[in-house]
């Protein structure tokens, strides 16, 4: 059907070998939801690391996730109240007996992945769908700002909330040594991060999550919202970085107008917010927490869901590299003819503060 998304690539054997299932579960998780549903039922093109995804009609999705993974409805919930139709409406529908998956079904999000649009688009083409992107993006986190909490409203941090300070001096202690001292001057500043309001972010904000209109680039929504979970407004801005470059030949290179549309995010941010524009040391320490938002998301390695190590040289090149290319502006590869972002000329400081100033 037109508009379908591209197949990840991630087969169905080996989402059910990571939960020590055999493969001949993905027909009883096809029977479970053709027992409760009369439309037509088919798998997912694409299937993601922590689920087996099936399609139900045009406008329903259900998903089988290990507990490890499984989706807090409550989060769920908050999610639809601060950004409406920006993420799917979810319910939980059981558990398949005798195999630990947990049953979620949703609203489909239209549109299509950013993923499926970059392999339409050329690299130095489709500049109007990234500039309304990088719009939509600071939308959506104006939404966050106008939904915030307080942290005594905090009833439970979660993963990466309750373990910021042990995370950043693990990264400050282990991370390779150019990285170190930027973690260590974000390590400084966390008392003034965590007094930031606490809002929702999504916590897994990857090109495949990101639904977007084909023709305009207006974002859709976000799929995916098992990570999700309440932080310090502008660590969930750690996404920008991936709204600004995308992976050609194998390596993450920076669009010719990113320091553009890194300006169009902020501009359109302050410019919805002129509270907070009007508190420059606020501003500051938003711009802090996104640098803190980047170590977290890049600096401490998957290891299918464990999140308690450091990024390693030679066995997390993939992470390192975005670190390269998020923090130092030092993309691996750079084609001939792109003109790449590289603000990082000095040291790790001097371009920290070139990113708080708006000027990286």
């Amino acid at each position: 059907m037109a508009g379908e998304p591209k197949d990840s690539g991630v087969s169905f054997s080996q989402f059910f070998d990571r939960c020590k299932l055999p493969a001949s579960v993905k027909n009883d998780c096809d029977a479970f939801v053709k027992t409760r549903c009369s439309d037509t039922v088919r798998p997912a093109p694409f299937q993601g690391y922590c689920s087996y995804t099936v399609f139900v009609g045009e406008e329903t999705v259900v998903q089988f996730r290990p507990l490890a993974h499984k989706l807090d409805i409550g989060i769920t919930n908050a999610a639809c109240n601060i950004f409406g139709l920006l993420a799917p409406h979810t319910e939980f529908l059981g558990e398949l007996e005798g195999t630990g998956l947990y049953v979620f079904g949703m609203r489909r999000i239209p549109g299509i992945s950013l993923t499926d649009l970059r392999v339409a688009t050329h690299f130095l083409s489709g500049r109007s769908q990234r500039k309304q992107l990088i719009r939509d993006f600071a939308r959506f986190q104006v939404e966050s700002w106008t939904h915030t909490n307080g942290n005594g409203f905090i009833h439970e941090k979660r993963t990466v909330g309750s373990s910021i300070r042990w995370r950043l001096e693990l990264m400050a202690n282990s991370l390779p040594s150019r990285f170190r001292s930027i973690a260590k001057s974000i390590l400084r500043d966390l008392p003034g991060i965590e007094a930031l309001p606490w809002t929702l972010s999504h916590g897994d904000f990857l090109p495949s999550n990101i639904m977007v209109c084909p023709k305009t680039g207006k974002l859709m929504g976000l799929v995916d919202w098992a990570e999700a979970e309440f932080l310090p407004f502008g660590i969930g801005m750690y996404g920008l970085q991936e709204l600004l470059g995308e992976d050609r030949d194998g390596h993450f290179a920076y669009y010719p107008e990113a320091k553009y549309l890194r300006k169009l995010f902020w501009d359109e941010l302050l410019s919805s917010l002129p509270d907070l524009a009007r508190d420059t040391r606020r501003v500051a320490l938003v711009r802090k927490a996104q640098v803190l938002g980047i170590l977290l998301w890049h600096g401490i390695a998957f290891d299918n869901g464990k999140l308690d190590r450091a990024i390693e040289e030679g066995k997390d090149d993939g992470e390192i590299e975005r670190l390269d290319a998020f923090l130092l502006s030092r993309p691996k590869s750079e084609p001939r003819t792109l003109r790449v972002l590289r603000p990082f000329t000095e040291s790790p400081i001097a371009f920290i503060r070139g990113f708080l100033s708006g000027k990286a």
